[in-house]
């Protein structure tokens, strides 16, 4: 008896069956990149480029292989990158790749250069160019030997000190960020309003005396809600239902509207600013944050650790960024978050599955928004920087309006900055309130060298602050030199102070806006940037003594708590301090070691 090959109706087919038109052709052309659920995300025609034929499938496996962990910005710049040099290659007239060798390239370097309309790049361009389509050539010289000409032979660092052509990126001062920060609460304030309003509405609870024009309100809200699902219906579909838009305009716009069921792309970037400054993090790893980046804080039951990932080490692996706060405080980042989840509740259902799981989610009212059939998701880095600008623009008209009406109580205009600017000026703005600590600002975003918070740390607050404590330390210096001695006058207001190991601290409480607070360094001062040690004998016996005494104290303090907390100094004692005395002196410091008092055990 013959048996049919089709499964029956009520069963899933899963046999495989390629795409209509595909073939194997396709597969060595094209360069496809799907997220977790099979969907395209990204698709490169790598025959376009024009490329020698000889090399589209390799160029197609080494860009597989090389963006599978990638992000979708450097996909497209690698994207470019081999565009501009298939562009040389036809320039050159190469039309295969034994034509390729060190020659070509050394010429490719010099073509970036100048475009195509004879400006000059800069040097930052340049090296990106190369650097995207130097590990898509090498990985094809690695994996194929004989492919070109000779070895290619990429330089190590064909534009040295690029990095240092480039301009200092701009800041935003400490009052711009607070100005951004009023303003973003001021938005977040209303969006909340209004989307618990929506809420109560949509929940069938009115209150029992309604004016004839909130009843009309509460009725298109209804409406509206059942006919999206609980989220704001598209334009089309309202007028094929017959809504009222005459009614609907009277209430504010398709927008406004949209306010009252979940955030929309306008509410949303307030907190995202907002989040942006207070976690001090990356504008990409913000956008993607996922909903459950909450969690609860193991010592305290009023705080709340903030966890997302970053992504480190050419995009191939993340790493965990974490912030705690105090929930308490009706503004901070946890709060913040708790009414992000509540307001993106309505949309989880209609966004892509592998956006769900994400924390910034809007409704996609315009077709041109979105690239896929779903009505909402994650906004784009584009759509998301717009929204920025439009939010700038925004909150001035409202400071201008109000300016005008209180011109006793002038308001300040937010500055035009992007996403991209926060990180680094809360960065600057934590460094200059410091007083010039660069631990605590490298604490502050997560960095694991000074050298990555130092490139942060920038803009004309920070290097006052370096210039004035630069000049106060050169002044101490010739009073030193001119055997003014400790006794020179200090700088500050304030008596001097001995602090550990017998440095003199001049300086002992540091001024700030807020008032006169005690240096966070003071009994700590080997990790004072300002610390200057006087080359006599006397100090150099009290520097033997104390790395004596710690080197003792190692053998009745636990190992683990002692390389945490004495270890540093015993480091900085012997690499930073000693080396800077004559030998000439040690012999006298010994001797005099037994004259001073000894030394407190330190636990």
């Amino acid at each position: 008896m013959a048996t049919s090959s089709q499964p029956p109706a009520d069963r899933m087919d899963r046999r495989f069956r390629p795409e209509p038109g595909c073939s194997e052709q396709v597969e060595h052309r094209e360069v496809v990149f799907r997220n977790g659920w099979g969907g395209i995300v990204q698709r490169f025609n790598v025959a376009e480029l024009g490329l020698p034929s000889d090399m589209v499938t390799p160029v197609v496996t080494a860009m597989r292989t090389i963006d599978a962990g990638s992000v979708r910005s450097t996909r497209s710049k690698r994207w470019q990158g081999m565009r501009r040099f298939s562009q040389f290659l036809n320039e050159e007239g190469i039309r295969s790749a034994r034509e390729i060798d060190a020659g070509v390239v050394r010429r490719f370097l010099a073509s970036l250069e100048r475009t195509p309309d004879g400006r000059r790049r800069s040097a930052s361009t340049m090296a990106r160019y190369v650097s995207f389509v130097q590990m898509v050539l090498e990985h094809i010289e690695q994996t194929s030997a004989v492919m070109f000409g000779s070895e290619l032979a990429f330089p190590y660092n064909p534009f040295p000190r690029h990095r240092e052509a480039a301009q200092p990126k701009a800041r935003l001062s400490l009052d711009e960020l607070r100005a951004i920060l009023r303003a973003c609460y001021e938005e977040i304030d209303a969006a909340w309003s209004t989307f618990q309003q929506g809420q109560a509405i949509l929940s069938g609870t009115d209150p029992p005396e309604l004016t004839e024009n909130d009843r009309e309100l509460h009725a298109i809200i209804r409406q509206l809600g059942r006919l999206g699902d609980g989220i704001m219906p598209s334009r089309p579909r309202i007028m094929a239902d017959g809504i009222s838009e005459r009614a609907m305009r009277r209430h504010g716009s398709h927008y406004d509207l949209a306010k009252y069921y979940h955030l929309t792309a306008r509410t949303m970037v307030p907190f995202y600013i907002a989040l942006a400054i207070q976690l001090a993090a990356n504008p990409e790893p913000l956008r993607v944050i996922r909903r459950d980046c909450l969690v609860r804080h193991p010592l305290d039951e009023d705080r709340v650790t903030i966890e997302w990932l970053k992504l480190k080490t050419g995009r191939k692996r993340f790493r965990v960024q974490r912030r705690s706060f105090d929930r308490r405080k009706p503004r901070s980042a946890p709060r913040l978050i708790e009414m992000l989840l509540e307001m993106t509740e309505p949309l989880i259902r209609h966004a892509p599955p592998d956006e769900r799981e994400c924390l910034f989610l809007v409704r996609h009212l315009r077709p041109g928004q979105r690239l896929h059939s779903y009505l909402a998701g994650v906004p784009s880095s584009y759509a998301m920087a717009s929204a920025v600008r439009l939010f700038t623009t925004e909150a001035n008209a409202r400071a201008a309006r109000w300016n005008s009406e209180h011109p006793d109580a002038l308001r300040s205009e937010l500055p035009n900055f992007t996403p991209g600017m926060l990180r680094g000026s809360v960065a600057s703005a934590h460094y200059v309130e410091s007083g010039g600590d660069l631990r605590l600002a490298s604490s502050v975003l997560n960095h694991g060298s000074l050298a990555t918070t130092n490139s942060y740390v920038e803009g004309e607050p920070a290097r006052k602050l370096e210039h004035e404590t630069i000049a106060r330390l050169q002044r101490l210096m010739v009073s030193w030199v001119m055997d003014a001695g400790l006794s020179a006058p200090a700088p500050s207001s304030h008596r001097p102070v001995t602090a550990l190991f017998g440095h003199r601290c001049l300086s002992p409480a540091i001024e700030t806006e807020a008032g006169t607070r005690v240096c966070r360094h003071l009994a700590g001062c080997l990790a004072c940037p300002g610390l200057v040690v006087p080359i006599d004998v006397d100090r150099l016996a009290r520097i033997l003594q104390a790395r004596d005494h710690l080197i003792a104290s190692r053998e009745d303090i636990d190992p683990t708590r002692w390389n945490l907390f004495y270890a540093p100094s015993l480091r900085v004692l012997e690499e930073d301090l000693l080396p800077g005395f004559p030998v000439s002196m040690h012999d006298e410091a010994v001797r005099r070691i037994p004259s001073l008092p000894p030394l407190a055990d330190l636990e």
